[in-house]
């Protein structure tokens, strides 16, 4: 069965809001999709509001298991965080009682959660993934600009371009421990838990990617050529972020992966040749029809994705993946028509808030 985004709970002993009449020697979890315990994965809050004494945590794919000490009669609050195997953080909390119900002891506030993790975090989780995806377009399109459409860029055309593509590579390094921060914040955990994660090893392919392409890029500029070649790192690097995205329920993996590179392919050529243009003032008509293919592709996948994620239409308005899908929708509509009329600086704002919108999404789980 094909891996989902965004791991919930869906089984626990003991049963969530259960009343025993003896406390049980573990805890144990299972959850959608194989896990990783993120931070201590499950602690435990006895009846006084004190910590419970849990042993280690044990996860083997989707179950996690910790032993558990039981402090009094009353009602326990458990508290879980984990990382999916694709990199996507979740928690929550359940109770149970031994003996008979008490008041529930304190814990985080919880309720205000948006996609199992903390708003700070999702909009932190946003910032880091709207950077990384503009320092995308700005290395790769801008690469992919100078290869197809301005192969004989004057010396100061190339200087501008090179300046671009080196603010993307700053882009995509800074982007990577920004990420890591909202995922620890996501969490309420030590960002040193998440180094051993799947999210860690992402992020990890992720900056050595984005320092491959430094000393690559450099070593292309001295030479004069083989800058086409690094369009291949681009490619690997559009599938790392699959590995960080939403599968395709029904899809093998590496189709999963491979419609989500295409698509994020799609969006760094538009947005990075729309950026070359602007600061070089050249080749606008040809990197016109470069665009138009580019938003044909972005268009296909985007709807086969859309499909994939979503139970009907009544979830673009009756879940926040579906509404931030419908506003990106309708962005990609705007910025498409801007294109058309010509207003080149309107149009990179407009592609500007469409990734920054692309960031939330992917950070947000979907309805399936």
């Amino acid at each position: 069965m094909p891996a989902l985004a965004h791991a919930s709970l869906v089984g626990a002993d003991p049963v969530p809001g259960a009343v025993l009449p003896e406390a049980p020697a573990a805890i144990t979890l299972r959850f959608s999709e194989a896990v990783s315990a993120a931070g201590p994965g499950i602690s435990v809050v006895a009846p006084s509001g004190r910590p419970a004494a849990t042993g280690p945590v044990r996860v083997g794919g989707r179950t996690m298991t910790a032993p558990f000490r039981p402090a009094g009669r009353g009602t326990y609050l458990v508290r879980w965080q984990v990382i999916a195997a694709d990199t996507h953080p979740s928690r929550g909390e359940l109770t149970f009682s031994v003996g008979a119900p008490s008041p529930t002891p304190g814990g985080d506030e919880l309720g205000a959660d948006v996609g199992a993790v903390s708003p700070a975090g999702l909009l932190l989780q946003g910032l880091a993934r709207w950077l990384h995806l503009v320092g995308m377009a700005l290395a790769f399109g801008v690469i992919a600009f100078r290869v197809a459409v301005l192969p004989d860029a004057s010396p100061r055309q190339a200087a501008r371009l090179d300046r671009l593509v080196a603010a993307g590579i700053a882009l995509l390094l800074v982007s990577e421990p920004l990420a890591v921060a909202a995922q620890a914040l996501s969490l309420g955990v030590v960002a040193g838990d998440l180094v051993v994660s799947s999210f860690g090893r992402v992020a990890g392919l992720r900056a050595g990617g984005a320092l491959l392409l430094w000393a690559a890029a450099g070593a292309v500029r001295e030479a004069g050529r083989g800058r086409a070649a690094l369009l291949a790192l681009g490619a690997a690097l559009a599938a790392v972020d699959g590995l960080a995205g939403h599968r395709v329920s029904g899809l093998p993996d590496a189709a999963s992966l491979g419609l989500s590179a295409v698509h994020e392919a799609a969006m760094a050529v538009w947005v990075g040749g729309l950026a070359a243009v602007l600061v070089t003032g050249a080749g606008a008509r040809r990197f016109g029809r470069v665009a138009l293919a580019s938003f044909a592709v972005l268009a296909v996948s985007g709807a086969a994705m859309a499909v994939a994620h979503l139970n009907g239409p009544g979830d673009l308005a009756g879940t926040p993946y579906g509404s931030v899908l419908g506003v990106k929708v309708l962005a990609v509509g705007a910025a498409a028509v801007i294109a058309g009329l010509g207003a080149r600086r309107v149009e990179a704002a407009a592609l500007a808030g469409v990734l920054a919108l692309a960031g939330l999404l992917v950070s947000l789980p979907p309805p399936r």
